[in-house]
């Protein structure tokens, strides 16, 4: 039934499903980090665009809970307002580069997207941003983060940077990148059903990923409190780096 609806074989969706959760498990461990290894592993499956199409609303959901259980501290939100609205300018210009892109360009910025992502994180880059800076570049920063999710669903590299730069406590980063995430994927999302891009398929495979991102992430979110973080993180940078690696030379071929 599912292979009908969906245009997938059953091995194809079984894949899908078990990529996603273990997107979603780092996800719940980390705050952040369900595109950047979901999308590139499931775009090797089924292709850059319906991947990026497909992971949407598993992400958006995911986003909700964990702005939510940190709720407390979306109240520093409010210096980001800049940032989060180019986000939501650039999060609509992105949604329609998807449905311009050749299909190999599409899978060229998600690997690079993946590749920066994971060499910000293994290098462990903390630049440090004055206050009166804040708005100015969190606009920009918003812009572009917006035009690359938007395009690849993949929002994280500059955001993490950028946060990061602001100096935000731990919970107070998972909570308000969370809340960055919800306000690029809401345009995103809306633009992406404005363009004719959820479709049928697309959306059962949405539908296919919540029950096991459900499971993923909550397991994710319980194995914080108890496993070593840092060997955690590593051994995901790795992953990261090897997998963008990978869809850049694909796209290069």
């Amino acid at each position: 039934m599912l292979e009908t609806l969906t245009g997938q074989s059953t091995g194809t969706i079984t894949l899908v499903a078990a990529a996603a959760a273990l997107a979603a498990a780092i996800k719940g461990t980390l705050g952040f980090g369900f595109p950047p290894v979901a999308t590139p592993l499931i775009a090797g499956i089924i292709g850059a665009k319906t991947a990026v199409v497909a992971l949407a609303i598993p992400g958006l959901l995911q986003n909700i809970a964990q702005a939510w259980s940190g709720r407390v501290h979306l109240k520093r939100c409010r210096p980001l307002l800049p940032l989060l609205a180019a986000l939501v300018v650039g999060s609509l210009g992105g949604a329609y580069l998807l449905t311009v892109l050749p299909a190999h360009l599409a899978t060229m910025l998600v690997g690079v997207a993946v590749v920066v992502y994971a060499l910000l994180a293994m290098f462990r880059l903390e630049p440090t941003l004055p206050p009166t800076w804040a708005g100015p570049v969190g606009a920009g920063v918003g812009l572009v983060a917006g035009l690359l999710g938007g395009a690849t669903g993949i929002f994280a590299p500059l955001l993490v940077l950028y946060l990061t730069a602001v100096r935000l406590e731990k919970e107070q980063f998972t909570a308000v990148i969370s809340i960055a995430f919800f306000v690029g994927q809401v345009p995103q999302i809306a633009g992406y059903a404005a363009l004719g891009l959820f479709t049928a398929d697309r959306l059962l495979l949405s539908a296919v990923m919540i029950p096991p991102v459900a499971v993923g992430f909550a397991l994710g979110t319980a194995v914080r409190s108890w496993m070593s973080q840092r060997v955690f993180v590593v051994a995901v940078q790795l992953a990261l780096f090897v997998i963008g690696i990978r869809l850049v030379l694909e796209a290069m071929k």
